[in-house]
């Protein structure tokens, strides 16, 4: 792509409010069914072509979901109610001709009761909406502003949140204001029966939405989201202000029997927290881990981010090179956040790292794929498992997590200890979102090239060679020496296990490792394993050979589709394991001591 070319493109998130001409009307007349009634409102002409569409995949979330499947009884017709014919275009685009001048509503219901972060849900205690699940764009006029209206039975619901401007509220309803449908989709809205909080970080007011019941301190919660907000804050040290002054910025936090993860939004967040996890400290500090990744994205992704995200093609896939940065690397900093805050020690931190590298170095598929490719791969693989994954994938978050650690280790060492990885968010924030040198329109994003460039001039060196290898192609870091450069022992061992190599469930195999001996003598997923050198296998193969003095002669009789076969070996393979321990190391030179220094600095 030629920069000169998209610096001409103004990001959705900042274009100007054309005059409010589109208007939704959300009617949850019973939210105990799961339904909503929609109505689209908007101006037409005589005799032109209009189309309207349910997004097939929402912004945040690399996986086309088929929001459309949930639509029903779609109808055009005009203020005085004459109809207009529709027809379904796509599977999630209709089309009418409009046939005189005037203003038009599309109505249509809509089912709601899929819950996660990132889908509408509809129940008789709340109503989450996430936009791009739940309300139609008209082609064409993506940049234009409005208001949304939400009604539901009165006095049923007491609380009402957004990140849009709110208009009105009433006790049957509300009503936001939004500048255009990209920002409408990235804003959701909470309604419901809960409790909120707020607390300031850099001037900015930060509200805390806790729905559903939950055993959480609200006071130890609001202090320690603030100190966590804080630190990611740090990183940038500056505050995204599209309108002055600053909005808010809202959490989301939906409370729930089990479950987990969250999605990140232009001025807020969505996250899933297990009601009763609160008092669990390990379970309490993977959830602050969550609030600190939710939030870096505040800056990366939602305002730093890769030229291909945004504006949005809302039809299909948006492919970008680049998923490893928008999560492998803020993965890495929401670990690397609760050390600046001083919530674990240098040495939990690093036995943090092993354990990512570790899990990532035993996944057989690592060795099949570059980074770069599994970012493009996340519409196909990422979120869409099978019993094969692990041997043929990995995700780009667990090794982007140990790419990003490897970048900001190398800067450090680079630089001598001047710069690290933050240094390169804010060179980016100031030159990409904020269009400092590039002369180009507020929120203008990042090539590849233009990423890695950044690298090299924050680092003072050349760092091509580091991409070429850690992010295009699936070669193991030399994890000894990058480690040893800032200060820290890095003892390896691969070891063999004791270990088959397989997975089972009530003794039928859902998993095979391709390096392990299972693979071997030629086991299949969905074979019932009964015996092992004529002894009942009670669902533990591992445990019953170890018994047995871990034999190199092995037989294996199981059940393949009502079939009874054999299987053996008189060569044992074990399957060998990757590990590594991080321990500071003793008497550090000045220099190393001043990059790690810059690397883990508080």
């Amino acid at each position: 792509m030629i920069r000169k070319a998209l610096i001409l493109i103004t990001i959705f998130m900042f274009s100007s409010k054309s005059k409010s001409q589109i208007n939704y009307k959300v009617e949850i007349n019973a939210p105990h069914t799961h339904y909503a009634h929609v109505t689209l409102e908007f101006p037409v002409t005589a005799g032109s072509q209009n189309i309207v569409g349910i997004p097939v995949w929402t912004p945040g979330s690399y996986l086309i979901r088929e929001f459309a499947k949930s639509i029903e009884s779609v109808s055009v017709k005009y203020q005085n109610g004459h109809s207009i014919r529709v027809n379904k275009l796509t599977k999630n685009q209709w089309e009418f001709i409009s046939e005189n001048d005037g203003t038009i509503s599309v109505e249509y219901d809509i089912y709601c009761h899929e819950f996660s972060a990132r889908t509408t849900y509809i129940n008789a205690e709340q109503a989450l909406l996430n936009n791009a699940s739940l309300l139609m764009f008209i082609k064409g006029r993506e940049n234009q502003g409005g208001f949304v209206a939400i009604t539901f039975p009165e006095n049923s619901w007491n609380n009402t949140e957004s990140s849009l401007p709110k208009i009105k509220e009433t006790s049957k309803s509300v009503s936001f204001e939004f500048d255009n449908y990209d920002i409408l989709v990235d804003s959701p809205i909470q309604l419901g029966n809960f409790d909120t909080f707020d607390f300031e970080v850099a001037g900015v007011n930060h509200r805390v939405a806790l729905v559903g019941y939950n055993n959480a301190d609200q006071q130890k919660l609001r202090n320690d989201m603030k100190t966590v907000c804080s630190t990611m804050f740090n990183i940038v040290g500056e505050f995204p202000c599209e309108h002055k002054p600053c909005r808010s910025y809202l959490f989301i936090i939906q409370n729930v029997e089990s479950g987990g993860g969250g999605i990140e939004h232009l001025n807020s967040t969505v996250l899933v927290m297990p009601r009763l996890a609160y008092a669990n400290p390990n379970r309490y500090q993977s959830f602050l881990n969550l609030v600190a990744h939710e939030y870096f994205h505040l800056w990366n992704v939602k305002r730093i981010r890769p030229i291909e995200l945004g504006p949005f093609n809302y039809n299909e896939e948006n492919y970008t090179h680049s998923l490893w940065v928008a999560e492998g690397i803020t993965s890495y900093y929401d670990e690397l956040a609760l050390y600046r805050a001083g919530y674990i020690e240098k040495e939990e931190l690093l036995n943090i790292l092993a354990k990512y590298i570790n899990r990532h170095e035993n996944r057989p598929g690592k060795d099949y794929s570059s980074l770069s490719e599994m970012s493009v791969d996340a519409w196909i693989k990422e979120y869409r498992p099978n019993e094969n994954s692990a041997n043929s994938t990995y995700s780009y978050y667990s090794k982007g997590f140990i790419a990003g650690m490897l970048l900001d280790m190398k800067i450090s060492e680079a630089s001598g200890g001047k710069n690290n990885l933050d240094d390169v968010f804010r060179k980016l924030y100031k030159e990409f979102y904020l269009a400092k040198s590039i002369g180009g329109k507020i929120g203008t994003g990042y090539t590849v090239e233009e990423f890695e460039s950044v690298c090299s001039n924050v680092a003072g060196s050349d760092l091509s060679t580091f991409f070429d290898l850690w992010i295009r192609s699936s070669v193991q870091p030399d994890y000894a020496e990058a480690f040893d450069a800032v200060g820290v022992n890095a003892i390896i061992n691969n070891v063999d296990l004791a270990d088959w190599g397989v997975r089972t469930k009530s003794n039928k195999v859902e998993y095979i490792n391709r390096n392990g001996m299972a693979r071997i003598i030629g086991l299949n997923v969905g074979d019932e394993i009964l015996s092992l050198n004529m002894l009942r296998v009670n669902d533990d193969l591992n445990s019953l050979w170890s018994s047995l003095g871990q034999p190199n002669e092995v037989e294996i009789l199981y059940s393949r589709d009502g079939i009874i076969g054999r299987a053996s070996s008189k060569d044992f393979n074990p399957l060998k394991s990757f590990e590594i321990e991080l321990s500071p190391q003793e008497n550090m030179s000045s220099k190393k001591l001043k990059v790690q220094g810059s690397w883990l600095k508080r």
